[in-house]
Parts: C-alpha cells; sequence; structure tokens
C-alpha cells in the first residue's frame, strides 16, 4: 500500500467497525485507508487454540500490546511470555507464532506499513453484536483454508512446513 499523507482521524470501538474472524472479535481503530497507508491498529480479542502456524510477514512489522490476557510470542528461536501491559515487537521477515495462554486475550495490533488489515477484512463477517462470537464448532472449512492460503500469497505472508522451520 502506497504511503499518502493522510488527515486528521478519530475513532471509536464501535460495532460498525467490527467483525468476526477465526471466532475472535477484531475492531479495526485504523486502517490504511484512514492513515493515507502509514499504520493498521486493530483491537483484537482472540480465543486460545485459534492462533496461526508459524509464518514470516514480508511487507509490514508487526507490534503487539496486551490489553488483558497472556501469550507466548515465538519470534525466531526466543520465546517472549507477555501478560497484561507488555508489548512485543516483530520486525517483518523474522519468523514467529504465537499461542495463547490464557483462555481469552485481548491485543492492539500495529501493522506498519498499512495493508494486511485487508486481509482480515476480506476473511472475517461484519460483527453484529459487540463482542466475542460463539466458539467454533470445528476446525475452519477446506475452501476457507484455501482462500487464507491464496490471501497470504497476496499480502506477502510466507507459511512454513516442519522443514523450513527447522532451518529458518
Amino acid at each position: 500500500m502506497e504511503v499518502t499523507q493522510p488527515k486528521a482521524y478519530k475513532a471509536s470501538a464501535q460495532t460498525e467497525r467490527s467483525r468476526h474472524y477465526l471466532g475472535g472479535y477484531w475492531t479495526f481503530l485504523t486502517t490504511g485507508a484512514d492513515t493515507g497507508g502509514a499504520f493498521a491498529l486493530i483491537e483484537a480479542h482472540l480465543r486460545k487454540n485459534m492462533e496461526p502456524p508459524r509464518h514470516i510477514h514480508t511487507k509490514e512489522d508487526e507490534t503487539y500490546y496486551v490489553l488483558d490476557g497472556e501469550i507466548d510470542f515465538v519470534a525466531g528461536d526466543e520465546t517472549h511470555h507477555l501478560k497484561t501491559g507488555d508489548v512485543i515487537f516483530l520486525p517483518k521477515n523474522q519468523p514467529h507464532h504465537f499461542k495463547i495462554q490464557s483462555d481469552t486475550i485481548k491485543l492492539l495490533v500495529h501493522l506498519a506499513p498499512a495493508g494486511l488489515e485487508e486481509m482480515f477484512l476480506e476473511l472475517s463477517k461484519p460483527a453484529e453484536v459487540h463482542g466475542m462470537p460463539p466458539a467454533a464448532a470445528g476446525p475452519p472449512p477446506p475452501e476457507f483454508i484455501a482462500r487464507v492460503k491464496e490471501l497470504q500469497q497476496k499480502y506477502g505472508i510466507v507459511g512454513m512446513n516442519n522443514n523450513e522451520i527447522k532451518s529458518a
């Protein structure tokens, strides 16, 4: 996404900017459209056991601030335990994944530059109510997984299989 001169912008955690994605509740506080492509800021409420596998972002840096809960991030070969009030910066091109330790977690997710939030917007559904949706009854359907893989290529996310993890 190209960075342009943004205008001043104010937002609040409002349902019309909120989406349900993989059993979580995501509020898109800012997107690239709001910041001229500079960054996106998302408030994410996630459930334990709905974490992505190890992967690499090739286009953006990520910063996570824990608002409530506990989570372990593995960045490269280092594990970092975060709890409420902690922050972690994950530079692009570094293999990483995370494991939620509490039943749920509430995070601020900062993406710089913006762009990746568009993938989450595309994969999610508008939230009809404020808060977490019911837990999923099983794994995502194969067509959803295929769509995720397609969008990962578009947005510069490299998924890693076991052989790649050992050599990363």
